[in-house]
């Protein structure tokens, strides 16, 4: 599987914010895609080390037991999640955004998609400028990956992430 999910992925935007995506959070999504007819959708949260515009997106959560999956449906433990954020906050890293999968060979996000990330960047609290969403599809990742940032203004742009064949920053 390895082979099949590049080592780490960037994405440099305009405003000078740099995400950067590591190798075990790229795998992680991968091993979660909905390879098989039979596949339900899956999905989590992501966490990143932040500095200034810099956010290394070091671990991704999910799918749990206590998840909702259907093969065209995702629903999170809210109450899990929230768990979640306050103990990797102790270890240094910030809740910036969700993950799910689609059932498509490269997903785009549905309507409900960008509804749900928009509602929760604007509804939690958090001094970060937006959050990330993240589509997996079935396709090796990163070129089947979805990632957009959503702003707390309710605008959101696609960030296409570039493969770092290294490991590189």
């Amino acid at each position: 599987m390895v082979e099949a999910v590049a080592q780490a992925a960037t994405y440099e935007g305009p405003s000078g914010l740099i995400i950067h995506v590591e190798q075990s959070v790229l795998e992680h999504l991968y091993r979660n895609a909905q390879h098989k007819c039979w596949s339900r959708e899956a999905g989590g949260q992501l966490f990143a080390f932040i500095t200034h515009k810099r956010w290394v997106v070091a671990k991704a959560t999910g799918p749990r037991t206590t998840d909702f999956r259907s093969r065209f449906g995702f629903r999170p433990d809210r109450k899990a999640e929230k768990a979640e954020i306050l103990a990797l906050f102790q270890e240094g890293l910030h809740y910036v955004g969700d993950w799910h999968t689609h059932p498509q060979n490269v997903p785009s996000p549905s309507h409900t998609d960008v509804r749900n990330i928009t509602e929760t960047v604007q509804a939690s609290e958090h001094s970060l400028p937006g959050f990330l969403m993240a589509i997996v599809g079935r396709l090796p990742v990163p070129e089947s990956l979805w990632l957009s940032f959503h702003e707390v203004s309710g605008g959101y742009f696609k960030c296409p992430l570039r493969s770092n064949p290294l490991g590189g920053n």
